[in-house]
């Protein structure tokens, strides 16, 4: 009867580790996002501040949140880019609207601006649990975290890591919120055409409590 009932708690013992290890496999696959502020009608809008030459111009880039369904997020970008005609830069507009995968980012339909981004991940915001030199994988690449900075954004010093790209055609830095993942600042400079084209786009307006003093 000792060996039965032995026998009987090992068991259920083994299963409860089994259960433990199933669960914590599961989770060490998924990207650890804080998914407290996603939510539909969450947004960020950024501000664009372009500069080349002796001109500058001021616009607008926002992302928000359309709608949450079985593991998917719908989304909605709008953003200005920079098109040159000649000798004169122009600033461009484009809307488009896309599907993400909500724990991988991993967009899985776009159109538009975006749909060359299928298959690569949403920019706007990245894994939470990461460092100095963990890798980010966003849809420009995937590349490594080079430090952290604390800026001044939305009313209040926020502390950010930093992910850095450089390209022939231009370099761009990318400042994410350490606590919620979600980007804050873009720092953009474009050679295009021989024009030097710089682009600091910024968040000033949200409703993610998160990023709220």
């Amino acid at each position: 009867m000792r060996r039965r009932r032995v026998g009987i708690v090992g068991g259920g013992l083994l299963i409860i580790i089994l259960i433990i290890l199933s669960v914590y496999f599961h989770e060490f696959l998924r990207e650890d996002i804080d998914e407290s502020w996603l939510k539909p009608g969450s947004y960020v809008i950024y501000e664009q501040f372009f500069v080349w030459d002796e001109n500058s111009e001021v616009d607008y880039m926002a992302w928000n949140v359309t709608k949450l369904w079985n593991g998917f997020i719908d989304l909605h970008l709008r953003s200005h880019g920079v098109n040159i005609t000649g000798l004169m830069v122009e600033l461009t507009v484009g809307d488009a609207n896309l599907t993400a995968d909500a724990a991988t980012r991993k967009v899985v339909n776009g159109s538009d601006i975006v749909a060359y981004y299928i298959d690569k991940k949403w920019p706007f915001w990245i894994e939470t649990n990461v460092t100095t030199g963990s890798t980010v994988d966003i849809w420009y690449g995937v590349t490594t975290i080079i430090g952290n900075d604390s800026i001044y954004v939305l009313g209040q010093q926020r502390n950010c890591w930093i992910i850095q790209y450089n390209w022939p055609s231009g370099s761009m830095k990318r400042w994410y919120d350490e606590s919620s993942g979600i980007l804050l600042k873009i720092h953009n400079v474009l050679y295009r055409q021989g024009f030097t084209i710089v682009v600091t786009e910024t968040a000033v307006m949200t409703n993610i409590d998160s990023l709220h003093p």
